[in-house]
């Protein structure tokens, strides 16, 4: 039998089929690539100058740093230009709180002059006007008290008068100062203190203003019930609360409540101030090396306490 004999073009079609079964390589002549299979499946060859190109090339990359590049350039002039908005907020606050003062002292002496009857003998009911006068002059003077205070703490001007001051006389100062607020609402005021409480070096007057500015809080936001202030050893630590049995604070309100000039939600403001007490209070506490938090329930009642560690700077 002959040996079968298979033609030059048979050979050429038959080719591809027989490369199905390669793996895809180069083909060279020399060193140099001639083209490349594009699958072991395909039938066709690519040329290398055809292959798709890397989407990741250095061209991309550079654009991509000049672009993170001018946007930490903008980033940081805005940073700048807040800071010095800030900057400027704190000190027309506080330019404006000095020219408040200043008459509202004035204000509140000669009222004093006018009870005590130096320009005369006054009636019953003007001296009843005259106590009103002297209350609100008593409450904005404490108001632009609170803002000069914030603004000189933002600026680090707010030096320390340390001394070491056994916690119970803080506690009772405070509820002798709300006592008179306690009872025109009719509520309990409570000191709670636990014992054998060690002294701390802290400055007195700034940890009184804290109590006074949660206490006052407590009353104004509680309508019957108690409101409770106390002391006890925490550890490396005192901790200070103020409980009350008033409104409590809204979950989507708890975000705000150390922020400046917040106060509820941000609406008019039927339990009167203007925001600044908890902020302040929390800078406060802050300066001395504590903390401060609550826990609320709204319509239950809230407690505000702080720690103050038992030494401090």
């Amino acid at each position: 039998m002959e040996p079968r004999k298979i033609s030059l073009r048979a050979s050429l079609y038959a080719l591809p089929v027989r490369l199905k079964n390669l793996l895809a390589a180069p083909l060279r002549h020399g060193s140099k690539p001639l083209a490349i299979a594009a699958s072991v499946h395909e039938e066709t060859l690519v040329p290398i100058h055809a292959q798709p190109k890397s989407k990741k090339t250095k061209p991309s990359i550079w654009k991509r740093r000049r672009r993170m590049r001018a946007r930490l350039s903008e980033a940081k002039k805005y940073s700048q230009q807040l800071e010095e908005l800030n900057r400027l907020q704190a000190e027309f606050i506080a330019n404006v709180s000095h020219e408040f003062r200043t008459p509202l002292n004035g204000i509140l002496g000669y009222t004093d002059l006018l009870r005590d009857g130096f320009y005369g003998e006054m009636t019953p009911e003007q001296l009843a006007v005259l106590h009103h006068i002297r209350d609100c002059g008593n409450h904005l003077l404490d108001l632009v008290n609170e803002v000069l205070d914030l603004s000189r703490l933002k600026k680090h001007q707010v030096p320390l008068e340390l001394e070491f001051i056994p916690p119970v006389e803080l506690i009772e100062a405070a509820a002798a100062a709300v006592q008179p607020l306690a009872k025109q609402k009719h509520l309990d005021l409570i000191t709670r203190c636990g014992p054998d409480l060690p002294m701390l070096r802290l400055d007195f007057r700034r940890v009184y203003q804290v109590l006074l500015n949660l206490l006052g809080n407590a009353i104004k936001f509680t309508n019957e019930g108690r409101v409770e202030v106390g002391a006890y050893r925490d550890g490396k630590s005192v901790r200070f609360h103020v409980k009350d049995t008033g409104i409590g604070i809204a979950p989507e309100f708890g975000r705000h409540v150390f922020k400046d000039f917040r106060q509820k939600d941000g609406t008019p403001r039927p339990f009167g101030g203007v925001g600044l007490g908890l902020s302040l209070s929390k800078r406060l506490v802050e300066l001395h090396g504590g903390t401060i938090g609550y826990a609320t329930k709204p319509g239950v009642g809230t407690e505000f306490y702080f720690h103050i560690p038992l030494s401090t700077a």
